[in-house]
Formats: C-alpha cells, structure tokens, sequence
C-alpha cells in the first residue's frame, strides 16, 4: 500500500509538472486550436480528479500509526489547522477564476497578469503553497500516520521543487520587480530573512 502510495504521489507531481510545462502546452496547443482557450480547465479537472483517486486510495486501506505524541503537540496542531485553512481559502478566492481555468468560459472577463505584493503576498511569496505544506503536516500531527507521513512529505517535496520552477518562471515575466520582491520576502516561511547570496543567486538564474 505505501509503495503504491508513493508511486501514485509522484505520477500525481510529474504528469501536473509536465502538462504545466510550456514545451507540452504547446504541443498541445497545435493540435487543440482554438479549443486550446480551454487547456487550463482540462487540466485543473485532471488534476482534482488525480487527487481525489489518490487520497481515496490511502483512505481506503488500513494504515499504521507510527507513533504517540504528547497532547500539547495535538491541541497546537489542531490550533494551527484552522489559519492553514483560512490560508489556504483565501487563496483559492483570490485566485480560483484564473488558475482554475474557468476564466476561459467568460472571455468577456479579462484576467489582469500583475505582480501581486499585497495581502497575505507581503509576508510570503507563496502564501497558497504555505498553507497547503501547514495544512498537511498538522494533519499529520495529529494523525501520525505513515500514510499521512508519506503524503505529507511528497506532497512538500513536490511544492518546494514546483514553487523553485515557478520562481524562475516570475522572474522571466517581472523582471526585476519580481527580484526585487524575492529579497524583500521569504519565499514559504514567514518573517525567514532572505540570506543576501541567495538573492544574488536568483539574479543570475
């Protein structure tokens, strides 16, 4: 069971890495033609369709706790649950119409490419992904797992190589902008100063 669920993990991580990648859009995009307006909602439906293949999978088979954690360790996870949670809605607001591809159906509506710096964006870069990794470690703190362990830490392997990949991608569209941004904010951790080499690395990249 946990060797399928690894297995499942990384076809979940590679096949939404490369159907996002721009060489396979548009391989894609010469065949589709016009259709290809709708590639993104294709692909937001493949993926929440994966996703729930994979979590009913691991839900559906006896797993094995790992280990027994102290109650204060339990009640600050369930504590920090919520603000992962509200992290995580807000973003999905915020952004659910474009990344979505939803907007594709009201093309009346023009989605606006800017770079965003405000609300949950000032304290990091990532505020979705934070959420997310939050959300799924406390999950597993309170249900200590190797099922929950196993997902978990994919799921924060596959988010730390994605949001490095999307980094490079920001960085083509704003610049100089988005530079500047990434020495002025941590990237998944809050209030994590950003160490000076490391910006100068992401100049050069």
């Amino acid at each position: 069971m946990y060797g399928e669920l690894i297995a499942y993990w990384t076809i979940f991580g590679l096949t939404h890495s490369l159907l996002a990648a721009e060489r396979v859009k548009a391989v894609f995009s010469s065949f589709m033609g016009a259709h290809f307006q709708y590639y993104r909602l294709y692909y937001s439906i493949f993926s929440f369709l994966l996703l729930c293949w994979i979590l009913w999978f691991q839900y559906s088979h006896p797993d094995q706790t790992l280990f027994r954690l102290p109650a204060y360790v339990s009640v600050a996870a369930a504590l920090l649950l919520l603000p992962a949670m509200i992290i995580m809605s807000i973003c999905i607001r915020k952004y659910f119409y474009h990344l979505s591809g939803i907007d594709a159906l009201f093309p009346e509506k023009e989605s606006s490419a800017k770079l965003e710096t405000g609300g949950l964006n000032r304290f990091v870069r990532h505020p979705l992904y934070s959420g997310t990794l939050l959300l799924v470690w406390c999950l597993f703190l309170l249900f200590p797992t190797a099922g929950n362990l196993i997902s978990a830490g994919m799921i924060t392997l596959y988010t730390i190589i994605g949001t490095l990949f999307e980094e490079k991608k920001l960085r083509r569209s704003f610049g100089e902008a988005y530079i500047l941004y990434q020495q002025q904010v941590p990237m998944l951790i809050p209030f994590l100063k950003r160490n000076k080499n490391n910006a100068d690395q992401g100049r050069l990249l």
